[in-house]
């Protein structure tokens, strides 16, 4: 598709927003739609704040068409212009607002689940929170599509709407990252990984990979997130959540022995930590059949 008609197809959505009708219920998916939306602003009441929009954990793709707003993240002010996209998640330290005499015209989509938020942390962490989209881009392709499909209803389940999410996630992810030479993997990192792949189910946590960097935690944290694009906490709960996931598909393993094999020595907090990650409980994971 041609930039131009990308972006033609952009500008004539109607003007209206809303939420995904098929957001809640059932078992959680690792990409959601939450939220769509084609708006302008022209009041500086239009004013968030990444720590006031509650707990739950979702992402924002929001491309400007016309106009400007504001941006601040993690101490940096930003002019957001026409051509650019903000990738912010929540709850994070962010606020986007309307400058007095300002206007924003902008497409929007709000996405959750633990693959969309990795895709956006590891895309900030190389990128920024503000990047420049051209006029083709595959993101902006997947972006009028899931709005058009909103619009129109054609949504027909959570699962066509989670396909949407995750197509425009890891379109984000191939555009963005593609033409980046891969990360130059620090040796302090390699060997803290080594490390936690061989003793995960020992129950080592963010200070073990720290000792094993060489490092203060202070400092081995800062450089593992720039690496990685998450923190070592999330990192490492992450791989104890996807050997979990393994055993409860392919054994017959209590959920305890589970647990314990992934470095849980309480069953209860596992079905915590293992429900906080996938959205389930390790015992709905197994009987869904969905993953």
């Amino acid at each position: 598709m041609h930039g131009t008609s990308v972006l033609r197809r952009l500008d004539t959505l109607e003007r209206r927003s809303g939420p995904c009708v098929f957001a809640r219920g059932g078992p959680a998916l690792p990409a959601e739609l939450t939220g769509w939306g084609h708006e302008e602003r022209t009041s500086t009441t239009y004013d968030w704040h990444g720590l006031k929009r509650g707990s739950a954990e979702f992402c924002l793709l929001q491309y400007t068409l016309a106009g400007r707003g504001q941006l601040a993240w993690e101490g940096r002010r930003y002019t957001v212009q026409p051509g650019q996209a903000m990738l912010l998640w929540f709850p994070q330290d962010n606020r986007y607002w309307l400058a007095h005499g300002d206007r924003w015209r902008h497409v929007y989509l709000c996405l959750s689940g633990h693959e969309v938020l990795r895709a956006f942390r590891t895309v900030v962490a190389r990128r920024g929170p503000l990047v420049g989209l051209e006029a083709d881009s595959p993101t902006l392709v997947a972006l009028a599509d899931t709005v058009a499909a909103c619009q129109s209803n054609a949504m027909r389940d959570r699962f066509t709407a989670s396909a949407a999410a995750y197509r425009v996630a890891m379109t984000l992810s191939a555009e963005l990252l593609a033409d980046l030479a891969p990360a130059t993997r620090q040796p302090a990192v390699e060997a803290a990984k080594r490390l936690a792949g061989r003793d995960f189910a020992s129950g080592l946590g963010v200070a073990e990979l720290a000792l094993a960097a060489g490092l203060s935690r202070h400092h081995f944290s800062r450089i593992f997130q720039a690496s990685e694009g998450v923190p070592p906490a999330r990192w490492l709960a992450d791989l104890r959540a996807r050997e979990a996931a393994r055993l409860l598909r392919s054994t017959t393993l209590t959920v305890a022995e589970v647990g314990a094999r992934c470095g849980y020595a309480d069953a209860a907090y596992f079905c915590r930590a293992f429900r906080r990650m996938l959205g389930v409980s390790p015992g709905e994971f197994r009987t869904s059949g969905m993953y």
